[in-house]
């Protein structure tokens, strides 16, 4: 059963475990002061969504690998990786944890704190699509990233403060 843009239902109350190899964080920012698009993508590693009978309580937690940051730079990607923006040799799992969820009729937004590099800021992302199978549920979110609001500030010009990312998440019911 797919949602339709009128009506976003819940999965079944349950437990939910992210499956990471069906699962992707795509990013979209801009580089060399605006003039570039980079696009590019983590890999999910882990990750539990439990929905309770009061679907607002629901609560999400992923694990994200910061090694996996790629985008089919040779040069970039391990910049990116490295102490200047992510450090993950030091720092090799991106947390995120819900704070609350307020749900609309065709959308709903999931308030979190995002950690990269022991450093937290809130995130809200939107929902916009719950595609459920079976026992299983993908969902659909968007939203934006404040690098700085984490403590990546280096190469101010040379890379976008703000990243808009895409969440496509496959949860199979525990």
């Amino acid at each position: 059963m797919s949602t339709s843009a009128t009506a976003l239902q819940a999965p079944p109350t349950g437990r939910y475990i992210i499956d990471g190899s069906a699962s992707t964080v795509t990013f979209t920012t801009k580089h060399m002061f605006g003039l570039g698009k980079v696009r590019g993508r983590f890999t999910v590693t882990h990750g539990v969504i439990v929905v309770p009978d009061q679907v607002d309580d629901s609560t999400v937690d992923a694990e994200i690998s910061a090694s996996s940051f790629s985008t089919r730079n040779f040069i970039r990607d391990p910049q990116v990786r490295s102490s200047l923006f992510l450090h993950a040799r030091r720092h090799p799992t991106i947390f995120f944890r819900t704070n609350g969820i307020q749900r609309r009729t065709d959308s709903c937004t999931v308030s979190g704190t995002l950690t990269v590099r022991d450093k937290s800021a809130l995130v809200d992302l939107t929902v916009t699509d719950i595609d459920i199978t079976g026992t299983s549920a993908v969902f659909t979110a968007h939203g934006t990233i404040d690098r700085y609001a984490l403590g990546i500030t280096k190469m101010r010009g040379m890379a976008a403060r703000h990243l808009s990312v895409e969440i496509s998440a496959r949860a199979n019911r525990a």
